[in-house]
């Protein structure tokens, strides 16, 4: 709770501002039950009708003020919600980008979405109107009950004691029914998890017609999530009935206890009047106090989980005296690397031991699993090896500063991710400052150039998420475009060809071999056309090295390389004559 109230401290002022505002609307909350005592003493009791305009007019203006005092209050608060949100959003977007990929591995896109979203939506309704209005009516029923005793200690007396029982009580059953909270955002946050996967991967839904499966497992996360929901509201509405209740005796003992000295003389009737009027606004509080609790169990479960995340370890950053590096010569070494997930029984990676000189191109071949993808994000540390040492020029990359480090390497994926933005934006990820000029250069040596000019809006042409709208040979050009621009000493391409056709690949090969050109390349590539030109090859089988040299010792070994590119040749006149 404390750390979450944190996040108020930047707005102090504002927070201050609130707090008068609260007094102030306390206050005048007072003089109603105050004049309306005075009415009934003076003006009904002692028939002095001429005091009556006046005490009206007192209550008219302070309805007024209290009405200008209630906008400012209200306007203000919401401003201080969407302060508030605006900074733990931007918190939290700053944690997630820092989280290295071993964190992706075991998080669904929908749950993080449910925390950035729905979650930092119960923390702001928190700050800004659960903490902010429950002091407001702390505040009224302290303000009441100081009233009450200026007018009799006895009726404070009775009114102090059911109030504390009550908030006690209350205290007790926020307590004991907030965990089921915890477990409602749980599942809010599966229900999500399940909407994202079904609606990312809708194409793949439509293909297996699995329409109706997909809409059994929503359903199912939904109906668990509403039998949470019914079962919190149980708990609580066959509870605070009866907590709520107490004061409500409080008031009626009050009246007896007043009335009697009434007649006895020694209590006004006014002054019974507007201690049933002060009573009347704290049992007002009070309840509204425990509505609050109620929200109060959803929106600290949703702190607990924001927190979790902001205090998620970032286990690859730049070491506090980190090395800062200029341009590299690119010269990659991996030595004695042993590389295994947390979750795996077995390294994914033993014992390689590689060296790429700078300006030479290393193919890197095996199998789906063998280790290819896992191999090249040690180079730009997206992973660290659990033993052994990965170099560049000489320097554990552990040791030099992050940033310097990966802006000297350009990553081409297996999969083109593009952003829904235009082309030109696309391709100059890396350089936002790049002139037009050098993004159609880079453009045109991944030969995405011309059907870039094909479009209605030419590099402005607008993509959709994930790159939708173009084909998966024109996303790879531009995926290809965008490493180029970076001018890497270091290019890295992880079955970059895998989408494009023989004509777009043979282009491909060809505009890439002249920007391999003084670069170290690192290839990934099922296609040996495409890696059988790299100075140097190795073949990866369960993570170990099997073979390793250039194309034509390979071929002569007449191992697993030369297994392989048979398959292919064979594969490739088996389509050719059944054509």
């Amino acid at each position: 709770m404390r750390r979450l109230l944190g996040f108020l401290k930047p707005h102090g002022r504002l927070v201050f501002l609130l707090a008068v505002l609260n007094l102030l609307l306390a206050g005048l909350m007072t003089v109603a039950p105050i004049v309306t005592k005075a009415i009934v003493d003076d003006v009904i009791a002692q028939q002095q009708l001429n005091r009556l305009p006046g005490y009206l007019a007192l209550l008219f203006g302070v309805a007024g003020v209290r009405a200008v005092a209630q906008f400012f209050f209200s306007r203000e608060r919401e401003r201080l919600g969407q302060l508030v949100i605006t900074d733990i959003r931007t918190a939290l977007y700053q944690k997630l980008l820092a989280l290295s990929y071993g964190f992706y591995d075991n998080e669904q896109t929908g749950r993080l979405m449910s925390r950035i979203t729905s979650d930092v939506e119960s923390t702001r309704m928190f700050l800004a109107f659960i903490v902010i209005d429950s002091l407001n009516q702390i505040t009224i029923i302290i303000v009441m009950l100081i009233a009450l005793l200026q007018l009799d200690a006895l009726l404070a007396g009775i009114a102090i004691v059911p109030t504390i029982l009550s908030g006690i009580g209350l205290y007790i059953l926020y307590s004991r029914w907030r965990m089921i909270h915890r477990r409602i955002h749980e599942q809010n946050a599966v229900a999500s998890s399940v909407l994202q996967d079904s609606l990312s991967g809708i194409k793949v839904v439509k293909s297996f017609s699995q329409e109706e499966q997909e809409q059994h497992k929503y359903e199912h996360a939904v109906k668990e999530l509403r039998r949470l929901n019914i079962e919190a509201n149980n708990r609580w509405y066959t509870r605070y009935p009866f907590i709520g209740s107490i004061p409500r005796f409080m008031q009626l003992l009050l009246i007896a206890v007043g009335g009697y000295q009434v007649v006895a003389g020694d209590l006004s009737l006014g002054a019974l009047v507007a201690a049933i009027s002060f009573t009347g606004l704290m049992l007002g509080a009070a309840n509204t106090l425990g509505s609050q609790l109620t929200a109060l169990g959803q929106t600290s479960t949703a702190a607990v989980r924001i927190f979790e995340m902001l205090d998620e370890p970032v286990r690859i950053k730049s070491p506090e005296r980190a090395e800062r590096i200029g341009n590299i010569k690119g010269d990659v070494e991996f030595r004695g690397v042993n590389f295994k997930y947390p979750t795996a029984k077995a390294n994914t990676l033993k014992n390689i031991n590689i060296r790429v000189p700078a300006g030479t191109s290393l193919a890197v071949v095996g199998a789906t699993g063998s280790g290819k993808s896992t191999l090249v994000h040690l180079i730009g540390r997206f992973y660290d090896p659990t033993t052994g040492t990965v170099l560049v020029d000489g320097r554990d990359v552990r040791t030099v500063n992050l940033d310097d480090l990966r802006h000297q390497i350009g990553i081409v994926a297996q999969e083109a991710l593009l952003f829904s933005a235009s082309i030109a934006e696309n391709i100059a990820l890396g350089r936002p400052d790049a002139t037009q000029e050098e993004i159609e250069r880079a453009a045109k040596l991944a030969q995405a150039h011309d059907f870039i000019s094909e479009l209605p809006e030419g590099y402005q042409s607008l993509i959709g998420e994930r790159g939708l709208g173009l084909s998966g040979g024109q996303r790879q050009r531009i995926a290809i475009a965008r490493a180029i621009l970076l001018n890497p000493k270091i290019l890295i391409l992880d079955d970059s060809m895998s989408a494009v056709d023989a004509e777009t690949e043979r282009l491909l090969q060809s505009a890439i071999g002249s920007v391999m050109q003084g670069r170290t390349t690192v290839l990934i590539a099922h296609r040996m056309s495409t890696v059988q030109k790299a100075d140097h090859i190795i073949v990866l089988r369960d993570g170990e090295v099997v073979e390793q040299g250039t194309h034509d010792e390979l071929m002569r070994g007449g191992g697993y390389y030369q297994h392989v590119l048979e398959l292919q040749r064979m594969t490739a006149t088996e389509a050719i004559a059944g054509s």
